[in-house]
């Protein structure tokens, strides 16, 4: 199994941006570790995590080994101030339809870290469907 972050959807209603992502980890605590191989130093979990739209920080969390393998978080933020794209419809995408630069949304980036010191990251647009 890969450790990543393996899934960010971003729903945005009135202002407000539901995020839920998936993350992809064995969290193997310390005595799971101590258990496997009798060290308690071979644990690996993930210690934090970080959300941030360009400078800004929307999700800062410091997390332990209770946390359950391949976690799931559900976090909202105002996003009022951030500038929000415009997704292309299935119709829209099949007719050739092209966004303008005046479309395009800021990125969410998530920003997770283990106790090994591995990174992972991945981003994603505030976009919206047109209405």
């Amino acid at each position: 199994m890969a450790n990543k972050i393996s899934a960010i959807k971003v729903k945005i209603k009135n202002g407000v941006a539901t995020v839920r992502m998936a993350i992809s980890h064995p969290m193997l605590t310390y005595a799971q570790a101590e258990a496997k191989t009798g060290s308690r130093e071979d644990s690996n979990f993930i210690t934090h995590i970080t959300g941030k739209v360009g400078d800004e920080t929307v999700l800062d969390v410091s997390t332990s080994q209770f946390l359950s393998k391949n976690p799931i978080f559900l976090f909202l933020f105002k996003c009022d101030t951030f500038k929000i794209g415009r997704k292309l419809s299935g119709r829209e995408l099949d007719n050739g339809a092209k966004r303008k630069d005046s479309e395009i949304g800021d990125f969410l980036t998530i920003i997770a870290t283990d106790r090994k010191g591995n990174t992972y990251k991945k981003s994603v647009e505030l976009a919206s469907r047109k209405k």
